[in-house]
């Protein structure tokens, strides 16, 4: 759970224009999704992916 919380608190600190859309989309998707038992966002580099994604679309 502690790597979650790293994941969490890095991506927060580079979403632009932090709103509670975007805090809730990446709360849910790094700690909640599950596909077939596996989180799809568990590493560094999958949350930056995110963070890019919501930083451009919003």
């Amino acid at each position: 759970m502690k790597k979650r919380e790293q994941l969490y608190e890095e991506a927060l600190a580079l979403i632009e224009n932090t709103s509670p859309l975007k805090e809730s989309i990446l709360y849910h998707n790094i700690y909640t999704v599950k596909m077939n038992g596996v989180y799809p966002f568990s590493t560094r580099e999958d949350v930056i992916g995110l963070v890019k994604f919501l930083n451009h679309l919003y």
